[in-house]
């Protein structure tokens, strides 16, 4: 999908991958990442609450969604996203991720805002249902069916609940794992299109993406 611009040819700056449709809301991904941040923004600050860290307030939902212009961040819908993190496990699938991120085990804790990250189950279920029942923390072979692989390290919403400093990261090769939140990781905004905005164009490949407008 071409997001950020209506430029006959669609820049890889701002082509988007659907996550998928959730709550007839559809997600989308930056294809390629900002420039590498630490998760809390800075390296003075040590902890892992997300509505502390800038590069959630001042990064995504600042410069990056200032960036866009008024036309494109318009098109974004405010969310509720549940930021009270995960008990890492090195055992741990993509359904047990899913049910601590976003189930029924999930953690009150939320923050509203346009853009945010992905979540550690989106990256697992993001592969073959082959690997659904691997633990994400041996998740290397999935790689070569991972679409939301991007072949670095790089930083998801979620925090660890068991270490204040800690947050989840994807690694270079495939795993899920923990990390200081001081580290500097790829970063892909993500976030949900309003209802009203509907597709006009394109094939959905990366020559030819979906363009969008607004009804």
């Amino acid at each position: 999908m071409c997001f950020g611009s209506n430029a006959e040819i669609c820049s890889s700056d701002n082509l988007y991958r659907i996550i998928g449709v959730f709550e007839d809301q559809v997600k989308l991904i930056k294809n390629t990442s900002l420039v590498n941040y630490p998760w809390s923004g800075s390296s003075s600050n040590q902890s892992n609450r997300w509505n502390i860290s800038t590069l959630n307030t001042e990064i995504l939902n600042g410069t990056y969604l200032n960036e866009l212009g008024t036309t494109w961040s318009d098109m974004i819908e405010t969310t509720s996203w549940k930021v009270g993190g995960t008990a890492y496990s090195t055992t741990s699938t993509v359904k047990q991720y899913y049910t601590t991120e976003l189930g029924s085990s999930s953690s009150s804790t939320k923050y509203s805002a346009k853009i945010g990250l992905m979540y550690i189950n989106e990256y697992g279920y993001a592969t073959s249902p082959t690997y659904w029942t691997t633990e994400l923390y041996n998740y290397e072979p999935s790689i070569s069916s991972n679409w939301l692989h991007l072949g670095s390290y790089e930083w998801t919403i979620s925090r660890s609940s068991n270490y204040t400093g800690n947050a989840v990261y994807v690694s270079d090769t495939g795993k899920v794992s923990y990390s200081d939140v001081n580290n500097n990781y790829a970063t892909r905004p993500t976030f949900y299109l309003k209802s009203n905005v509907i597709l006009t164009d394109g094939t959905g490949t990366s020559t030819d993406p979906y363009r969008l407008s607004v009804q």
